[in-house]
């Protein structure tokens, strides 16, 4: 049986960070981003540590399986330099999420107070909706996930990847329809050098030409060339993200 890798990380007080032998630990592939280049970053807290993506002044996106978030920082870029966080006033999780495999893993995340923009925070808005994104779309993914001495990248870290029509993403030759690629997933990855999310990188965004256009989801083998990384099509959820926003905004 193939085990598939949510890619969030639980979220310890006091023990170290660590994972099985065996496991990926890292963005794949990544280099550290120039500091604050990506301000609508969010690094989230709770259940998990998962990234997210600042939609709204008083809205994160990411992903359903991060579970219940608390607390929300933002304007990071190197986690031990000490910054204040944001309570989280409620967990929005898409209503028909049930497991990564079976998809719908999206969920809103409302601050408690809005925020102001400011060189190092800045909203990313929506993308104008999409049918889909097509094959060789060259992409980005970022996050903090973990490093080879499995503890977390103090440092914002990417890694380019390439979208992977969903038609041979379902193929043999990858996923083998196990689970099935759906039209509200993508699937991203690499030619020739490694390149990935993996544990700690959940919920963070896949941004292609400029735009928001997915949620880091699950993988198998993180790093893999025949299981590349499948994330949340964000442009499929338009509708229930902005609805969502309006009725909690009242």
């Amino acid at each position: 049986m193939m085990l598939y890798k949510v890619l969030a990380i639980w979220v310890f007080t006091v023990l170290p960070l660590v994972l099985p032998t065996g496991d990926c630990t890292q963005i794949i592939g990544g280099t550290e981003v120039t500091p604050h280049s990506l301000p609508y970053m969010a690094l989230l807290h709770g259940k998990y540590m998962c990234g997210g993506m600042l939609i709204n002044s008083q809205w994160v996106l990411t992903a359903a399986h991060c579970g219940e978030t608390t607390e929300v920082f933002l304007g990071v870029h190197k986690r031990s330099v000490s910054s204040s966080s944001i309570k989280v006033k409620r967990n929005v999780p898409h209503p028909d999420y049930k497991n990564v495999k079976g998809g719908n893993d999206i969920m809103l995340v409302q601050l408690i107070t809005s925020v102001g923009q400011t060189g190092k925070v800045k909203v990313m808005p929506l993308p104008k909706p999409a049918d889909d994104i097509g094959g060789g779309t060259k992409c980005f993914v970022a996050g903090w996930g973990l490093n080879e001495a499995n503890i977390l990248s103090d440092v914002l870290l990417s890694a380019n990847v390439s979208v992977i029509d969903r038609k041979k993403c379902n193929s043999a030759e990858y996923y083998n329809c196990n689970p099935v690629i759906t039209d509200n997933m993508l699937c991203a990855g690499y030619d020739k050098d490694p390149a990935d999310a993996c544990q700690g990188d959940s919920g963070g965004p896949l941004v292609c030409g400029g735009e928001l256009r997915g949620v880091v989801s699950f993988g198998s083998e993180c790093g893999s060339k025949k299981y590349p990384g499948v994330y949340t099509f964000i442009s499929k959820y338009d509708e229930w993200i902005k609805k969502t926003i309006k009725n909690y905004s009242v």
